[in-house]
């Protein structure tokens, strides 16, 4: 079941967090799970909570036995456990060369004018040492694509050059024939498979070692992936979402 708290302190956020907590997990040897955006909000979670979980009256608990990834590494290992891989063996993970390849081989199509034009392909020479860093940009683009915008990459994938929901804007289409020539390089691209690796997590819940209580603490924001697959472990766990309110999460 899908939990979500909010609180204008974060203080009373983190009260809340430690009655959780206070409930050890039906697996003794099992971590708990709680991931926070950064390293910062881990030390003063852990420091926090430490004065709660098994304090006595003076205070001096201790925080232990607490895993604090982070949400996208979270989102990530579970969608990997789903289809059986190893997130760091996924090609689309780090497309960057891949993409410079392509762009290199195609840049003097038609259908490529804008990013030549950019590069200065055929008229500066100069320009061309802004392949690497135009690839790296894109490849950046096109993953923050398939965190907010999944739907439009399925477009893609299906050879309509959309937003998701409304035709391309004419000067945008060539990233789509762009992205549509890395996919023939790399196979399905994640936001492809993220409705069945999110079936098979629902499905059966023993792909993922996460335990049956996980908690998200603090997010600026969870993109349209990590909702999907938070909402899929749902199904067969205790999901609890901390929020500051008013919170820009979504």
């Amino acid at each position: 079941m899908l939990h979500v708290h909010r609180a204008e302190r974060t203080a009373r956020l983190v009260d809340g967090l430690a009655a959780v907590l206070g409930t050890p997990l039906a697996d003794p040897f099992a971590s708990e799970v709680v991931a926070v955006p950064a390293k910062g909000v881990e030390r003063w979670l852990a420091q926090r909570l430490s004065t709660v979980l098994g304090a006595g009256s003076a205070g001096d608990g201790i925080c232990s036995g607490i895993v604090f990834p982070s949400a996208g590494r979270l989102v990530d290992e579970a969608l990997a456990a789903a289809r059986g891989a190893d997130p760091r063996d996924d090609p689309w993970a780090d497309p960057v060369w891949p993409l410079l390849e392509v762009v290199d081989e195609h840049l003097g199509e038609p259908w490529c004018r804008v990013l030549a034009h950019h590069l200065g392909y055929g008229a500066d020479d100069h320009r061309r040492g802004r392949r690497w860093s135009a690839a790296a940009r894109l490849a950046g683009l096109f993953r923050s694509y398939g965190a907010h915008r999944p739907q439009m990459l399925r477009d893609w994938a299906d050879g309509r050059d959309t937003d998701g929901h409304e035709p391309l804007p004419a000067d945008l289409t060539w990233q789509a024939e762009l992205w549509r020539r890395l996919r023939d390089r790399l196979g399905p691209s994640p936001a492809e498979r993220l409705e069945v690796e999110c079936a098979a997590l629902r499905a059966d819940p023993r792909l993922s070692d996460l335990p049956e209580r996980i908690s998200i603490f603090g997010p600026t924001r969870l993109h349209a992936d990590a909702l999907a697959v938070l909402s899929a472990l749902a199904e067969h766990r205790a999901v609890h979402l901390w929020l500051p309110h008013p919170s820009p999460v979504v």
